[in-house]
Parts: C-alpha cells; sequence; structure tokens
C-alpha cells in the first residue's frame, strides 16, 4: 500500500510548548513503530511526504490536482493508496480525488485524524491502521474516507465535527 502524507494532525509532533508541528520522519517513526503494522495480517506499505506539508485549511483544487498525479504515478506499483492529510478540507479532496481519478481499479482511502499519535489516547493509530486495511480491499474501487471505524463514499461525505473522533458522516447517502 502506498502512502502519502500531505500533513495534518495524524502525522504532527508537539514542540517543546506543546503545540503540534510538522516533524521530518515522525509519522515514518511512529509507524515503524506499531507492532499492529508487522502483523502478518497487515499488508506492506511504503511512506512519501508531499512537500512541502500543508495545512489542509489552505488546500484547494491544484493541491488536491497534484495528490492524485502522486497517486497516479504509483498506480501501476501499489495495489491500493492510503492518504493521509488533515480534516479541514478532507471531504472536498475525497470527493475531488474521485471525479479526478475515474474509473479506479483499486482503492483510494482518505484520512487523518483529530488527535495526534503523542496523546495517550488518540484516534490515529485505529484510523491508519483502519485505512491500511481497507487499502487492500480488491472490491473497493473507489476513493473514501476511513475515519472513526466508518467507511463513507468520497464524493458522499461530510465533516461534522472538528472535535469528536467520528468527524464525518454521509448524512445524504447510506
Amino acid at each position: 500500500v502506498f502512502v502519502l502524507y500531505t500533513g495534518g494532525t495524524l502525522g504532527m509532533k508537539p514542540n517543546e510548548d506543546g503545540s503540534l508541528e510538522p516533524a521530518e520522519g515522525y509519522l515514518e517513526d511512529q509507524m515503524s513503530k506499531m507492532q499492529e503494522l508487522s502483523h502478518p495480517d497487515m499488508p506492506t506499505w511504503t511512506l512519501e511526504v508531499l512537500e512541502p506539508i500543508m495545512d489542509s485549511s489552505s488546500m484547494g483544487p491544484k493541491d488536491w490536482a497534484k495528490i492524485a498525479t502522486e497517486l497516479e504515478k504509483r498506480y501501476l506499483d501499489h495495489d491500493g493508496f492510503v492518504v493521509v492529510m488533515g480534516t479541514d478540507t478532507m471531504a472536498y479532496c475525497a470527493s475531488a480525488l474521485s471525479f479526478i481519478m475515474h474509473n479506479l481499479a483499486k482503492p483510494v482511502i482518505v484520512t487523518g485524524s483529530i488527535i495526534p499519535f503523542a496523546s495517550p489516547w488518540n484516534d490515529a493509530r485505529r484510523n491508519l491502521i483502519v485505512s491500511l486495511m481497507f487499502a487492500t480491499c480488491s472490491d473497493l474501487c473507489e476513493v473514501c474516507i476511513s475515519f472513526g471505524g466508518r467507511l463513507l463514499r468520497g464524493n458522499r461525505s461530510r465533516k461534522m465535527s472538528s472535535v469528536d473522533v467520528e468527524a464525518f458522516d454521509s448524512p445524504n447517502f447510506p
């Protein structure tokens, strides 16, 4: 599974005053320490960081097209894809990707977190594990959001909360 990190809480590290900031190699370090990811039933993964790391509230159509281009470059080499990003524009990005990357034969799973890895209790770990698992489902040939234990169609999702770990929903489509 190809994992593309574009920014967001899931990959941020607290600095000296406790504020979250990007830190080179932090997400890869956290992922390599996760025992769950070395379980035989888990897929192998490759992580790349899309530079510059962006706050998703600053993302727009050009950035979503750049994400699609990066995934397309690696399309033939991987069985599935996970895009890790901030939650502010995640629903917009997932919807855009679903139209940019039409006729998919592989899953593209978009995820992130409300609470970072550094917190003793967080949603980062679960969202990442579940997203990697969904990215291996060969019959899931579309862009989806995996968040809070749910899988939602990318072009039917909305962010409903900025603090709830079940932040996304699909209110107009089950």
